[in-house]
Parts: structure tokens; C-alpha cells; sequence
């Protein structure tokens, strides 16, 4: 009986939370990091519902979740903002799941902040517990509005074209990039708040209002791997939560591929990611990287290519095409030596998770950023695209990442630092949602700076009137020196004209 009590004292109870994450369905990268949030909690115990409003139909059977059963989405019938906002007149326009989401009393509520629509939708089911999530290293558009800084002179934007040390032009640039999109956004946003205001209720809180509210802002960041740059309390970095290493290192090749890595000590994988094509590329782009296989006889290269009409590589022999390939276990099996890629930040992290040396060609979005931020660590090499039809840079660049032990070194470094350090991503998104779930909202969370305008949050309030103090002084410094000047030598000659 003693036994009995003493085992059951080391039972520790689970609190098991309601979770509702919201993704609308309209890019691979961000469902995919969204769906592993959402698994990563319904894997520690919890109830997770993951809405979809579909804003993309071709993405409506790429949803990313395995773990989270409990799958919700909202059917749906040109640029993005206005999909966002179609999409979200459509989804809060359905009343039945509006009831069905409030049948479940959610605990905490999570979105990412491409859309401010989920946050009226969260407002009006009563949810005060939220949880802004970034499937990018970072959203600058947001930053001034939840009160974290800006540093444009060294943090690369989202778009940015460059990395850390930039020139006064680089600056300027990156400066205008985060405005620009800042606007776009901000735009987009003010209209979503009309819509949600219209089908909600026309008390609900202005975007601006409840974006800050937000308790916690995790970011697909790894501050091993990212720019430095200083943030507030309330984000938290869990770059890497798609990378599953124990996953990779299990996963196992069959015969197929197990035959093509063997033929050659070294081997390449060449992908441009799923949303642009290879066999859509430029011709000459095609044609001179086929120079550049031919180059190297005794390297095979393995290269994701859309299509199966491949006749005009037929004359070549340690090349491999394929529509598909399984990219995880192909960068956790050592006989792959190196891959070029796009520089999505998924594949980003899998490489730098992997310790794979890599080219990187960047093709648009953030894929610039990623590739100078992996670039830096001294384990990849950046090329730009324009560069795909130049043989002489494209040649240097994959002959030097295939033998150059120094790109393979630093890349196993940096994969040994991620594997090891302190806080792994996973534990971060478990233990901060248990915690706002059983003590938030955080309001006292929300920075003050926020509201301060700009002179007053750059000192420049302080600067002037201390250039118009020492102005002032020195104004009155300057007269009466002058006074004195001009009246005492006249004062003196006369008072020794008198003592004579």
C-alpha cells in the first residue's frame, strides 16, 4: 500500500489545453510551419484544432499536419492582398464554424500575422490568450506595431538584397524595402479590419490594438543561425521546429536511390523547390548548369526536375533526373556531399540542421536574405541567379562546395551548434503555450516605446533641446563678451585720464 501511495505521488498531472491554430491555405512554407506548431502541441497532449480558410484551392490537400486530428476547413472560391482579403470575407461569412470554434472554449489562439482577420475572429469568440507565429526569420512590417526596433542599418529586411554590412546605398534600400512593404500591408490589414468589423461586430478593436496585445511572437528564427538584431520579452525564436533530426537520421533509402549514391564518391542534389519549376527556367540557365555537370565526370548530380522530357541531357551519364525526391533523407545520408538549392527557409534549416555545404541560388522572396544568412556562417556559397548562365561563376561555385573541406567543416559546425544548443525549438513552443495558457494574457508585456513618436524614441527631442540650450548660452556668452569689449577699454581711458 506504501508503495502504491509513493508511486502514485511521482504522477505528475497533465494539463491538457484547448489550442486553436489558424492557417489560411495559401503557401507551402507557412502551412507546412504552421502544421508543425500545431502537431508539436497535440504531440505534448494538448487539443489542437487547425482551421483552414482556404485561399488557395491547390493547397487545400497540402495541409502539412499528421498528429492533429482535428482538422477544420473553410471551403473558398491577382496578387495576394487581395486573396487575404476574399478569403477572409468568405471564412467569416460562414456562421456555422464561427458557432463550431465556440463550442470548443479555446484556452490560446494562434495565427500568423500575414492576416489580421483571425485576430477579430479570436476577439469575438473571447479569446484574450493569442500567439503570433512567423514562418519567416522575421516580419519587419510588424515590428513598429508591437513595439520591438527597427535597426535598418544592419538587420536585413525580409526582402532585403544583401546581408549585414551593407553600404549607404544597401541601407537606403533596405530602409525603403520594410517601408514599402510596411504600407502594402498596413493597407491590406485596414481593409481586413473593415471586414471582420462588418460580419463580427463594429466594436471590435482596431488591428492596431490587438496585434500588440498578441502575449507572444514566435518567430522561425534560430539566433545561431540568423542576424543578430535585439528584440522585446515576448518573441520567442524556434527556428528549426520543422527540422525533425531523429526523423531524418531514421529515414532509410530504397534500392533505387540506394544504387544512384552509390556509383560515385561524391554526389550533388540540384532543387529549385516546389514553387518554381526547373524545366521552366531559361534555356541557357539549363543548358550552361548541364556545362557544369559535365565539368565534373566523377560527381553525380541528382536533380529535382518537373518534367519528363530530359532528351536534351541524353548525352550525359552522371546525371539523374527526378520529379520527386526525398530531400530529408537525401541531406541525412553522409554520401551526399552537397546541394545546391533556391534558399527557402525550409531548406535552409535543413541544411544547416544536416551540415550539408551548399550553393545557394536564391530565385525571390525572402530566398536572398536566407542565402546570405547561411552564406555568413562560411559553410555555403551565395550566387545570384542571373549568374545560372555564366559557366565561369557557376563552375567556381560548385567545384569549390564539392572539394574545398573548409565549406564541409564549417557546415558540420554549425549542424553541431544547432544539435546541441541549450533550448531546443520544440520544447520553446510546449512550454511558453502551457505557460500563457495557465497565466495569461500578458499586457504588462506590451512596451511602452510602442507609443512614443518618433523624436521621442530617437532622442531627437533631447538632442534639440540640448542644441538649443548650448545655443542659447552660448548666443548669450557671445553678447555679453561683446558688451564687455566695446564699454570697458572706453571706461579704463577714461578713468585714468581723471587720475592724471
Amino acid at each position: 500500500m506504501i508503495c502504491l501511495l509513493n508511486l502514485l505521488s511521482l504522477i505528475v498531472p497533465i494539463l491538457s489545453i484547448n489550442v486553436l491554430v489558424l492557417s489560411p491555405a495559401f503557401g507551402g512554407s507557412h502551412m507546412n510551419f504552421m502544421a508543425h506548431l500545431a502537431d508539436t502541441l497535440t504531440e505534448a497532449g494538448h487539443n489542437v484544432t487547425f482551421l483552414i480558410p482556404v485561399a488557395d484551392e491547390s493547397r487545400k490537400n497540402q495541409l502539412g499536419v499528421k498528429s492533429t486530428k482535428d482538422v477544420v476547413i473553410v471551403e473558398m472560391f491577382s496578387w495576394f492582398n487581395r486573396i487575404m482579403e476574399l478569403s477572409c470575407a468568405n471564412f467569416l461569412r460562414n456562421k456555422e464554424v464561427f458557432e463550431l470554434m465556440k463550442t470548443k472554449n479555446f484556452d490560446v489562439a494562434i495565427l500568423e500575422p500575414l492576416s489580421v482577420c483571425g485576430l477579430g475572429f479570436f476577439k469575438k469568440l473571447g479569446i484574450e490568450k493569442t500567439v503570433l507565429a512567423s514562418s519567416c526569420s522575421l516580419y519587419d512590417f510588424i515590428l513598429p506595431d508591437i513595439g520591438e526596433p527597427e535597426e535598418h542599418s544592419y538587420v536585413p529586411s525580409l526582402s532585403s538584397q544583401t546581408g549585414d554590412q551593407m553600404s549607404l546605398y544597401e541601407r537606403y534600400k533596405n530602409y525603403k524595402f520594410s517601408k514599402e512593404t510596411k504600407r502594402t500591408m498596413d493597407k491590406m490589414f485596414d481593409e481586413e479590419t473593415k471586414i471582420y468589423r462588418n460580419y463580427l461586430g463594429k466594436d471590435l478593436p482596431d488591428w492596431r490594438e490587438l496585434l500588440p496585445s498578441a502575449s507572444l511572437f514566435f518567430t522561425n528564427s534560430n539566433p545561431y543561425l540568423d542576424f543578430p538584431r535585439p528584440v522585446i520579452q515576448k518573441t520567442v525564436p524556434i527556428g528549426g521546429i520543422s527540422v525533425n533530426m531523429k526523423k531524418i537520421k531514421s529515414q532509410k533509402l530504397d534500392s533505387h536511390w540506394d544504387e544512384i549514391l552509390n556509383k560515385r564518391d561524391h554526389n550533388m542534389l540540384i532543387s529549385f523547390g516546389s514553387m518554381v519549376r526547373s524545366s521552366q527556367m531559361p534555356t541557357e540557365w539549363k543548358h550552361n548548369i548541364l556545362k557544369v555537370i559535365k565539368s565534373e565526370p566523377n560527381v553525380t548530380f541528382i536533380w529535382k526536375y518537373e518534367s519528363n522530357d530530359t532528351s536534351f541531357a541524353k548525352d550525359l551519364d552522371n546525371v539523374v533526373f527526378s520529379n520527386w525526391v526525398p530531400q530529408t533523407a537525401l541531406l541525412g545520408d553522409d554520401r551526399l556531399t552537397a546541394f545546391l538549392t533556391h534558399g527557402g527557409l525550409g531548406s535552409t534549416n535543413e541544411l544547416a540542421h544536416c551540415g550539408k555545404p551548399a550553393v545557394m541560388i536564391p530565385i525571390f522572396g525572402d530566398q536572398v536574405r536566407n542565402a546570405n544568412m547561411l552564406a555568413r556562417h562560411q559553410g555555403a556559397i551565395f550566387v545570384w541567379k542571373n549568374d545560372l548562365g555564366d559557366f565561369g561563376v557557376v563552375r567556381k561555385a560548385v567545384h569549390s562546395i564539392l572539394y574545398d573541406e573548409k565549406y564541409r567543416r564549417n557546415a558540420k559546425r554549425l549542424a553541431d551548434i544547432l544539435g546541441n544548443q541549450p533550448h531546443q525549438p520544440k520544447d520553446l513552443v510546449i512550454k511558453h503555450t502551457e505557460f500563457i495558457a495557465q497565466y495569461g494574457p500578458f499586457p504588462k508585456m506590451d512596451p511602452f516605446g510602442r507609443s512614443l513618436n518618433f523624436f521621442a524614441r530617437n532622442f531627437i527631442d533631447i538632442y534639440v533641446a540640448v542644441v538649443v540650450s548650448y545655443a542659447v548660452i552660448g548666443s548669450l556668452s557671445y553678447i555679453a563678451l561683446k558688451f564687455l569689449w566695446t564699454n570697458l577699454p572706453f571706461k579704463l581711458v577714461t578713468k585714468a585720464k581723471k587720475d592724471l
